[in-house]
Parts: C-alpha cells; structure tokens; sequence
C-alpha cells in the first residue's frame, strides 16, 4: 500500500499582514495630524468636515486583517481603532442628562426658501425653550417665523438677519465685527432668574472649498470678543458653517465648551437637513454644564435646530 509522502509545511512569512500593517498605521497617523492637512483647494476643509466618517476605513483595515490573519494585521487595526474611538468614543457615550435644566437654548438656521415656516417656529415653540436665536431672516419665510416667535415670546432682539428670542428682558444689541459688510453677530445681555447672561448671535459666513478665509477671519474676531468678554456666564449660538472636527473651530472650543461634547449622546449632525452628515449649528458656553443637547426632527430648512439645556456654574 503505498503512502501520500507528507506535505511540506507552509513557510512562515513574517511579512504577512503588512499591508494591514502599514494602510492601519498611516489611518491613525491621519487622524492625529489632520490639523496640518494642506488649505489648498479646500482639501482640509472638505476632510476635516466630514473627519468622523473617515471611520469606514477601519472595515477596510478589519477586512484585511481577516484576509491576512496575524500579529502585524492585529496591530494594523488595533492602532487606528483606539486613535479613532479616543477622538470619537466619548461623543458616543449615550446621554446621562436628567432633571430640567436652569435654561434652555435653541438656535435654528430657517434657510432663505423655507416652505413651512409657521410649522418651523411652532416646532421650536413647542420644544419650549428659554432663549432662541434664528439666522436667515430675511427671507419671506423668516419673515413669517419673526412674527411667530414675536407671539410666543416676550421679548425679542433682531439685527439685519439675526434675531434672538427670550423669556427674560434683554439689553440693547451690541453689534460685533466679524470683518463683514452687514451684520452677522450680536451680543446682548439676558436678565435671567439665575443672574445676567452675556448671549452672542452668531451666522458666520458661508464657506466654499478653497474659499474659507473669510471665515476663519471672521471666527478669529468672534474669539477676540468672547475672550475680552468680562461675563461670568456667556452663551455663543448660532450657525458657525464650521464643523466640530473643523481645526479652525478650535478658536472657539476650547476655551468655550461645546454642549454635544459635553452632553454626548452622538454626533448631533445638523446639515444637510435630509442626510446630516456634519455639524455646522453649536450652542458653546462657559460658566455653564450642558446638560442634554438634541437635534430636533427634520423641518423645511437645509439645516436641523439644536435645542440644549444649561445647568449654571
């Protein structure tokens, strides 16, 4: 009976894996160096918008690993996923807030063509807020949302194509500089029942790729004032077109605190209204714990309203 010689064994290959390896390392190298991405053509901005859901190249990594099993492979997705998740993870803790908080804060940018504006005011209405600032009034939508909100709150601030809403008495508004030819930011003083509270309106300018130099001004200035800002308790809301993940919002936060940071419970995309997929609308504050932060249902707008809820310092 004759017998099958044996086969040969498989000779180790220590560069197995190595693709994983080095496609795994470069990620993480990314994420910890987007900041020096190049301006050039938008490339930062358009990265750094969206710098989140760069996280699919981890299933491109963990296919490769399944491919190629072995130590190297291991590393090539471990690596990028605790550099991922030490960025990211902590957004993603769900949301502990509880109680009502001493205030509510809502900002919505209505859009220039609106279709249903009755129904978006009456939507932030009913959410009940204490303080809310709307961008983009000048539209015959925001027209017909101004005289809304002017039913349902007491007092009212509006500059150019900003406005802000409260409860409680507010000061004149003082008009800040952001380097623009009209309006786009107001600061007014909001006479709570937990104390005076400095509010900064914000609508930073529209940002196109390779073209966010008036912007990143225009944060840069905004920065200047809050820091000069003597107030102990200090809310700026608003529409930024800056995502979080964006470097140049670093200007901003930190030092201010950012409420979906803070509060958690997901990404909390804002823009565009019908697939979010990045966060151009901030309530961001200091002397203050966010305690809850939601991104209210899809209106007629482009963009999605956030309503937070402040608890004071």
């Amino acid at each position: 009976m004759n017998q099958e010689p044996p086969r040969p064994r498989r000779a180790h290959n220590p560069a197995r894996g190595i693709t994983a390896l080095i496609f795994g390392l470069l990620y993480a190298a990314f994420l910890l160096l987007h900041s020096l991405l190049p301006t050039r053509l938008g490339i930062a901005l358009l990265i750094e918008t969206i710098l989140p859901w760069t996280g699919v190249f981890l299933a491109l990594v963990l296919l490769m690993f399944l491919i190629r099993f072995s130590l190297l492979s291991a590393i090539g997705i471990l690596v990028p996923t605790v550099v991922w998740a030490a960025m990211f993870g902590p957004t993603l803790i769900p949301s502990q807030g509880e109680g009502t908080p001493d205030l509510t804060v809502a900002t919505h940018n209505v859009g220039a063509r609106m279709p249903q504006p009755t129904a978006a005011a009456k939507s932030l209405v009913s959410a009940d807020p204490d303080i809310v600032t709307i961008q983009e009034l000048e539209s015959l939508s925001g027209k017909i949302i101004h005289k809304e909100l002017d039913s349902s709150f007491r007092h009212s601030q509006v500059v150019d194509t900003i406005g802000v809403w409260s409860k409680w008495p507010m000061s004149e508004p003082e008009e800040i500089n952001l380097g623009l030819q009209w309006p786009r930011a107001f600061a007014t003083t909001v006479s709570t029942d937990h104390g005076d509270i400095r509010f900064y309106s914000v609508h930073m300018p529209s940002v196109r790729p390779g073209h966010e130099a008036m912007r990143n001004a225009a944060i840069r200035r905004l920065a200047t004032e809050v820091e000069t800002d003597a107030g102990d308790h200090v809310i700026v809301a608003g529409d930024f077109n800056t995502a979080t993940t964006d470097s140049n919002f670093s200007t901003l936060a930190p030092p201010l605190e950012d409420s979906r940071l803070e509060a958690r419970g997901g990404f909390g995309f804002t823009w565009p209204a019908k697939f979010p997929v990045t966060r151009l609308d901030h309530v961001l504050y200091r002397g203050f714990e966010a305690t809850s932060d939601e991104v209210l249902d899809r209106g007629s707008s482009d963009h999605r309203a956030v309503l937070a809820g402040l608890d004071l310092t």
